[in-house]
């Protein structure tokens, strides 16, 4: 019995020297308990140009677990503090609880942060350098990449009704006071800045038809474009439909193109009838499309001849430009044979 009842004594002892020797007044933050951490940017003239934001919520595990983990292993700083701090910083807890604090980063790597409870701002707490780096590369490189990922998932655009990636006036073609409008009917916008690409930017991408309308807006006609090519439709640009008569009926032929290759895209041709339906012209040998270098992604305007058109394309083969003419049958285009021209030079 006695050596228990020694251990009953020693204990509270123990217990109190724990205690008093815990490095912050923080307690012990439990990062599972927390739900966000919101910072504001606290201005200082000197870094008014560099902050990296006015102010943020991170929800992100890693973020949270990381100055979690930072305030745990704080050390108290003697003495009272003369300080500019870069954040005012809310911890949010799962039940609505809140704790303010403040925090000093600075953006110099490998030196130590500073940390203090907005309800005894006079006390501070260092932060480790190694924690404080790793604090700096979340906040000023925009957040850890699973932040990045929830934003995304979380945003989202509603539309009501198509949408309208371009609008074509048609008067000048065909003297009636109607639009020829290429319309996004069911799929996604986006946007990637991140890559140097000629898909980089925006993007419309699913279901698209064409629709000829009156001034108000009322359809005279409709077509389902996206029947005609056999992959998904996407185009990163609002653009302007370019138009000419290709095989001498008197309606106005256009193009439509999607990416093919960084040295060109690959054309479809359509007509507009009188009646406002629209039809696809056919291409002998070029199902797909009729692949054409052409700095206009999504419609170009062709070089009219007689019964036809010509078009180049850059032959990665022949290194080398290539124009070849295409006449009309009275079915369908054809290239002429012998009418293939090396453009090297020109």
């Amino acid at each position: 019995m006695e050596p228990i009842r020694r251990l009953l004594l020693i204990l509270p002892v123990l217990l109190v020297v724990l205690l008093s020797g815990c490095q912050n007044a923080f307690g012990y933050i439990n990062s599972r308990w927390i739900s966000e951490i919101d910072l504001t940017y606290n201005s200082i003239e000197s870094q008014a140009e560099t902050a990296p934001f006015e102010s943020r919520i991170f929800k992100d595990g890693e973020f949270i677990k990381t100055m979690a983990s930072a305030m745990n292993t704080s050390k108290r700083i003697a003495g009272e503090l003369d300080y500019d701090a870069d954040f005012s910083m809310k911890l949010v807890y799962g039940d609505g609880y809140t704790e303010d604090f403040i925090l000093g980063l600075g953006q110099e790597e490998g030196s130590s942060g500073l940390l203090l409870s907005a309800e005894r701002n006079g006390t501070g707490y260092k932060v480790s350098a190694k924690n404080a780096d790793k604090l700096r590369k979340l906040i000023f490189s925009g957040g850890s990449p699973a932040a990045a990922k929830s934003e995304a998932e979380e945003a989202s655009v509603v539309t009501q009704g198509p949408v309208t990636v371009s609008r074509n006036d048609l008067y000048p073609v065909t003297g009636n006071k109607e639009f020829l409008n290429l319309q996004l009917l069911k799929g996604s916008y986006s946007e990637d800045w991140s890559i140097a690409s000629p898909l980089a930017g925006r993007s419309w991408s699913g279901q698209f038809r064409l629709a000829i309308t009156d001034e108000q807006g009322a359809a005279l006609g409709t077509f389902a474009l996206s029947r005609h090519f056999t992959e998904e439709l996407s185009f990163g640009d609002l653009f302007q439909i370019q138009f000419a008569d290709y095989n001498g009926d008197g309606n106005p032929d256009f193009t439509v193109g999607q990416y093919g290759s960084s040295n060109g895209s690959l054309f479809k041709l359509f007509t507009v009838k009188p009646d406002h339906s629209i039809q696809e012209l056919q291409i002998k040998g070029a199902a797909s499309g009729l692949f054409i270098s052409s700095p206009d992604r999504y419609s170009v305007k062709l070089d009219v001849i007689e019964g036809g058109f010509r078009a180049d394309h850059y032959d990665n083969a022949l290194g080398r430009q290539v124009e070849t003419s295409y006449r009309w049958d009275g079915a369908a285009f054809q290239e002429v044979a012998g009418e293939s021209t090396d453009k090297r030079g020109m």
